[in-house]
């Protein structure tokens, strides 16, 4: 018999499209699973997906796509053939938690929290079902145009407090890029006028994505000088050219539009659920907020849990189509995308790059982690407050179980001798709540309108606009993304 020798030849990946080969699924497949939860279909996750390799090398197409979903067990939407069955137990958890949420933001809470893919008009067909005059109020909202011109990704930030929630000891604070319509960060705190807390709100947002935008805008409010003086002295630090003028602009006569409408986003579709839960707790005697004790443990229990909330329904929001609008010529899309992909939206991004080091050095000089403001509670309260917890089995937190495990807990302090000191802590804790911070001197401040240059940059803003009317609809508030409308 003849002997025969075959030469071992190296694996070759297996090829599709063009004959290039898809890149390896330990990196493949978590891209897809993002796309996939953004909605898109089987060719845009390709094409997109493509945008983190390098497409000379690898390709992908949209039918190893659905190759690789349906290992993932990722359905589409016919194939995951949802019916009023499958939405009910959903909807009363998603409603518990967003009382006014309209059909198009609940599609894609169902969407990225579920993994459930179900159609626009099978979820309103329920609503009409099962909360028609509901519906009917929703469809009343109604806002009118406001005119906002940008010239880029991370051209600015726009930063505001809001001061709603201080009935329940919560104070709350945003800063939002006003191109894509994207939320930098959402905080609440138990104050929002110290100047190192909001300084630390902007180098954590600009940590995650390794930079700062060229300008910051806010009402006026010696709050807000901490971040105008600290991005000023970084900006000059980095643009010498940027010497003589203050790289923030204070608005006046409420021109801080976007900050304006991410509010009104908010409260249209995340508030009213937890207000509805706090208000709850101080109608009836359970929670008062001027009491030391009960506002620690309120504090202590609350915050953690509704920031991990807020961050839900922020990332949500980011991640989420605006509805469509004719006027608006600035990007349609989703905030997330235009901010990673903006040459996709034929737009530019001016994000400046700023090393770990300097942001280090921003952090020690002007937030020292150390500050008595990032202490949720005073330590021994905290240490204490942690042991009556693991006592009670740390339960979870929950809409449905919060005011329990908050009187469960009180009550254990109230069985224990109280800290002599505990109003004093208390008093101390909070001196620097509202503590203000004077803007640097001798600085050309910019106004609306002005030209802005530096990095080889020239950049023109211009506003003009309307009344506003703050509805707490959902739906309407998309009509509310207007930005740079036609010339009158």
């Amino acid at each position: 018999m003849r002997n025969c020798q075959v030469a071992l030849q190296p694996r070759v990946p297996r090829q599709v499209g063009r004959n290039k080969p898809i890149s390896p699924r330990s990196e493949l497949d978590g891209w897809i699973i993002y796309y996939w939860h953004l909605g898109f279909p089987d060719t845009k996750i390709a094409d997109h997906v493509l945008d983190h390799f390098d497409r000379a090398v690898y390709g992908l197409s949209y039918k190893s796509v659905q190759r690789i979903r349906k290992i993932l067990k990722l359905k589409g939407t016919v194939q995951q053939a949802a019916t009023f069955d499958t939405i009910t137990e959903i909807y009363k958890v998603i409603r518990g938690r967003f009382p006014t949420m309209g059909a198009r933001r609940m599609v894609t809470v169902i969407r990225q929290e579920y993994s459930i893919r179900v159609p626009e008009k099978l979820v309103n067909d329920f609503l009409r079902h099962v909360e028609p005059e509901a519906v009917e109020k929703r469809k009343r909202g109604r806002f009118k145009r406001r005119r906002f011109w940008s010239a880029g990704v991370m051209e600015y930030w726009s930063i505001d407090q809001h001061d709603k929630w201080g009935r329940f000891g919560l104070w709350l604070h945003l800063g939002i890029d006003p191109y894509p319509g994207r939320f930098a960060w959402l905080k609440v705190w138990w104050c929002n006028r110290n100047p190192r807390l909001l300084i630390h709100y902007y180098l954590e947002a600009a940590r995650k994505i390794g930079g700062i935008p060229l300008l910051t805008m806010s009402d006026a409010g010696r709050e807000n000088n901490g971040i105008a003086n600290m991005h000023t002295l970084v900006r000059h630090q980095l643009d010498p050219s940027l010497h003589d003028t203050l790289q923030h602009r204070f608005c006046t006569d409420k021109k801080n539009i976007k900050s304006e409408i991410g509010w009104s986003q908010f409260r249209a579709q995340c508030a009213p659920g937890f207000e509805d839960l706090f208000d709850f707790g101080v109608n009836n005697g359970l929670y008062s907020p001027s009491d030391p004790l009960e506002n620690l443990v309120f504090r202590w229990l609350g915050i953690p849990w509704l920031q991990a909330e807020i961050d839900k329904w922020m990332n949500m929001y980011n991640s989420s189509y605006r509805r469509a609008n004719k006027h608006k010529t600035l990007p349609h899309g989703i905030p997330d995308l235009i901010h990673a992909k903006p040459e996709r939206y034929k737009s530019q991004n001016f994000q400046i790059m700023i090393s770990t080091e300097l942001f280090d050095e921003m952090q020690q000089e002007w937030a020292p982690h150390d500050d008595p403001v990032f202490q949720l509670t005073p330590t021994s309260f905290h240490n204490q407050a942690n042991n009556h917890y693991g006592s009670l089995g740390r339960p979870a937190v929950s809409r449905g179980t919060f005011w329990d495990i908050y009187n469960a807990l009180l009550a254990c302090f109230q069985q224990d001798p109280v800290n002599a000191t505990l109003e004093e802590e208390f008093n101390l804790a909070n001196l620097g709540a509202d503590q203000g911070m004077d803007l640097l001197p001798g600085f050309r401040q910019l106004r609306l309108g002005d030209e802005v240059v530096g990095d080889g940059v020239v950049l023109h803003g211009a506003y003009d606009e309307a009344d506003f009317t703050d509805s707490e609809m959902e739906e309407p508030a998309y009509a509310a993304e207007f930005t740079d409308d036609e010339a009158e």
